[in-house]
């Protein structure tokens, strides 16, 4: 797992490009691809990369499936209901995108001060379909940096060092 901070970004479009394919894809407020996609975002941002190696080459991951639940939040925000959403891996390597900010055009969002605003968020990983988490992953979301607070590995699940990544 490798992760890259984008801090205080904002752009006039929330575009991203995958490295392993060069498709890029634009993202809604809600995660969807290139629907709906927001268009002016301030905020952060942090892309988890995870790569992933099989003792044995035929039980290799396909998907990634993540669970999120909101643990906390500001009062001044809606609360959020947990989603679940699967990613495919492609040669052995998934992203996940964290952002969090608000949309500079949305009138309600920049009348409530959203820079003070702020997430908890609880993230469990499975793979294909399995049903106990490889990694929870705990994540603290505000407008001016997503951190990563806590990884908690399951218990089959090995660390492998690797310069590669």
């Amino acid at each position: 797992m490798r992760v890259q901070y984008f801090a205080k970004s904002s752009t006039s479009r929330f575009r991203f490009r995958d490295s392993l394919t060069n498709r890029t894809f634009c993202l809604s407020a809600d995660g969807e691809e290139n629907q709906t996609c927001v268009e002016r975002f301030t905020g952060s941002i942090a892309i988890a990369r995870y790569r992933f190696r099989s003792r044995l080459p035929s039980q290799s991951p396909l998907k990634l499936r993540e669970r999120v639940l909101t643990i906390d939040h500001d009062n001044r925000m809606d609360p959020r209901p947990p989603f679940e959403r699967v990613l495919p891996l492609d040669r052995e390597v998934v992203s996940d995108i964290q952002a969090f900010g608000y949309n500079q055009d949305d009138p309600k969002q920049a009348a409530s001060d959203p820079k003070g605003w702020w997430r908890l968020l609880r993230q469990d990983l499975y793979l294909n379909d399995q049903a106990t988490a490889f990694l929870i992953v705990h994540w603290k979301h505000t407008v001016n940096l997503v951190s990563l607070v806590d990884v908690i590995p399951g218990d089959r699940t090995q660390s492998v060092r690797s310069e590669s990544l």
